[in-house]
């Protein structure tokens, strides 16, 4: 477990999206912060809504490449007069 927390470390100052595995599936999440003691990460997921995820529950992460933007919002158009 002490080297996936360094690998997280490393992944959440280089910005790298990384995919996570769960026992309820995986998906593509951008790690913000990692809290050991608590042992939960927090994470954007791709409609950068911020997810805290318990690493009780992680089979497996590892770094993944996305192409494109990372931002999956819809973009909505201001219109002023």
């Amino acid at each position: 477990m002490r080297e996936l927390y360094k690998q997280l470390i490393v992944w959440i100052e280089e910005k790298q999206p990384v995919k996570i595995k769960t026992r309820q599936g995986e998906a593509t999440f951008l790690p913000v912060k990692l809290y050991k003691d608590a042992r939960k990460l927090f994470a954007y997921n791709r409609n950068m809504n911020l997810i805290n995820i318990s690493l009780d529950h992680v089979v497996s992460i590892e770094p993944t490449r996305i192409y494109g933007s990372f931002d999956r919002r819809e973009k909505y158009a201001v219109h002023t007069r």
